[in-house]
Protein backbone atom coordinates (compact mmCIF):
# COMPACT_ATOMS: atom_id res chain seq x y z
CA UNK A 1 0.00 0.00 0.00
CA UNK A 2 0.94 3.73 -0.74
CA UNK A 3 1.50 6.09 1.82
CA UNK A 4 -1.93 8.46 2.77
CA UNK A 5 -4.35 6.30 1.20
CA UNK A 6 -5.75 4.28 3.96
CA UNK A 7 -9.37 3.62 3.36
CA UNK A 8 -9.80 1.51 6.11
CA UNK A 9 -9.50 3.97 8.88
CA UNK A 10 -12.28 6.08 7.48
CA UNK A 11 -15.05 6.84 10.36
CA UNK A 12 -18.17 4.57 9.90
CA UNK A 13 -21.19 6.39 10.52
CA UNK A 14 -23.01 5.33 13.59
CA UNK A 15 -26.71 4.34 13.29
CA UNK A 16 -28.57 6.75 15.65
CA UNK A 17 -32.22 5.47 15.48
CA UNK A 18 -35.59 6.79 15.28
CA UNK A 19 -35.90 10.96 16.04
CA UNK A 20 -37.87 11.07 18.51
CA UNK A 21 -37.14 14.68 20.01
CA UNK A 22 -37.79 15.80 16.25
CA UNK A 23 -41.07 14.08 15.73
CA UNK A 24 -42.82 15.12 19.29
CA UNK A 25 -41.45 19.28 18.54
CA UNK A 26 -43.43 18.23 15.14
CA UNK A 27 -46.33 16.96 16.72
CA UNK A 28 -46.29 20.24 19.32
CA UNK A 29 -46.00 22.49 16.93
CA UNK A 30 -49.19 21.15 14.90
CA UNK A 31 -51.70 20.47 17.79
CA UNK A 32 -50.81 24.19 19.09
CA UNK A 33 -51.28 26.05 15.60
CA UNK A 34 -54.58 23.72 15.02
CA UNK A 35 -55.61 24.65 18.73
CA UNK A 36 -54.57 28.90 17.60
CA UNK A 37 -56.77 28.29 14.44
CA UNK A 38 -59.81 26.91 16.72
CA UNK A 39 -59.57 29.78 18.61
CA UNK A 40 -59.76 32.39 16.54
CA UNK A 41 -61.98 30.51 14.71
CA UNK A 42 -64.40 30.68 17.63
CA UNK A 43 -63.08 34.24 18.96
CA UNK A 44 -65.57 36.99 18.15
CA UNK A 45 -65.18 39.37 15.65
CA UNK A 46 -64.22 43.01 17.11
CA UNK A 47 -64.00 44.83 14.11
CA UNK A 48 -67.35 43.71 13.06
CA UNK A 49 -68.72 46.96 15.55
CA UNK A 50 -67.16 49.80 13.50
CA UNK A 51 -68.47 50.12 10.07
CA UNK A 52 -66.72 52.78 7.55
CA UNK A 53 -68.72 55.46 6.72
CA UNK A 54 -70.73 54.78 2.85
CA UNK A 55 -69.05 56.68 0.29
CA UNK A 56 -70.61 60.13 -0.85
CA UNK A 57 -72.00 59.87 -4.12
CA UNK A 58 -69.67 60.01 -6.90
CA UNK A 59 -71.54 62.87 -9.14
CA UNK A 60 -71.89 64.88 -6.13
CA UNK A 61 -68.14 64.86 -4.96
CA UNK A 62 -67.62 65.53 -9.02
CA UNK A 63 -69.66 68.98 -8.59
CA UNK A 64 -68.06 69.67 -5.73
CA UNK A 65 -64.62 69.30 -7.02
CA UNK A 66 -65.65 71.07 -10.47
CA UNK A 67 -66.91 74.00 -7.75
CA UNK A 68 -63.48 74.36 -5.71
CA UNK A 69 -61.92 74.41 -8.88
CA UNK A 70 -64.16 76.78 -10.26
CA UNK A 71 -63.30 78.92 -6.91
CA UNK A 72 -59.77 78.72 -7.34
CA UNK A 73 -59.56 79.80 -11.36
CA UNK A 74 -61.88 82.93 -10.29
CA UNK A 75 -59.91 83.46 -7.04
CA UNK A 76 -56.49 84.05 -9.06
CA UNK A 77 -57.78 86.38 -11.44
CA UNK A 78 -58.46 83.77 -14.74
CA UNK A 79 -58.59 85.54 -17.83
CA UNK A 80 -60.55 82.65 -19.37
CA UNK A 81 -63.59 80.62 -18.47
CA UNK A 82 -63.40 76.66 -18.14
CA UNK A 83 -65.40 75.86 -20.89
CA UNK A 84 -63.63 78.93 -23.28
CA UNK A 85 -60.17 77.16 -22.30
CA UNK A 86 -61.18 73.67 -22.77
CA UNK A 87 -62.49 74.59 -26.38
CA UNK A 88 -59.52 76.53 -27.22
CA UNK A 89 -56.88 73.95 -25.90
CA UNK A 90 -58.99 71.44 -28.22
CA UNK A 91 -59.30 73.37 -31.46
CA UNK A 92 -55.09 72.97 -30.90
CA UNK A 93 -54.81 70.23 -29.85
CA UNK A 94 -57.10 67.82 -32.40
CA UNK A 95 -56.13 67.06 -36.09
CA UNK A 96 -56.92 64.88 -38.67
CA UNK A 97 -53.94 62.68 -37.84
CA UNK A 98 -55.29 62.30 -34.31
CA UNK A 99 -57.14 58.40 -34.10
CA UNK A 100 -57.22 57.91 -30.61
CA UNK A 101 -58.73 58.64 -27.98
CA UNK A 102 -61.26 60.09 -30.47
CA UNK A 103 -62.66 58.53 -33.37
CA UNK A 104 -63.30 61.40 -35.94
CA UNK A 105 -61.51 64.82 -35.32
CA UNK A 106 -63.96 67.83 -33.86
CA UNK A 107 -64.21 70.49 -36.55
CA UNK A 108 -61.44 73.60 -35.27
CA UNK A 109 -63.41 75.88 -32.86
CA UNK A 110 -63.17 79.37 -33.10
CA UNK A 111 -60.77 80.35 -30.34
CA UNK A 112 -63.33 82.49 -28.19
CA UNK A 113 -62.02 86.26 -28.03
CA UNK A 114 -58.39 85.41 -28.10
CA UNK A 115 -56.92 88.74 -28.28
CA UNK A 116 -53.42 89.85 -27.69
CA UNK A 117 -52.56 90.73 -24.75
CA UNK A 118 -52.25 94.65 -24.47
CA UNK A 119 -50.12 97.07 -21.77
Amino acid sequence: MAAGTNNDAAPQPRDRGFPFVTVAATLATLFVFLGLMVLAYKSPNYLDGTRPEPKPDQEARLREVRARNDAVLAGSGAKMSVPAATGELLGKLKSEKDRLPFPAPEPPQPAAAADPKKK
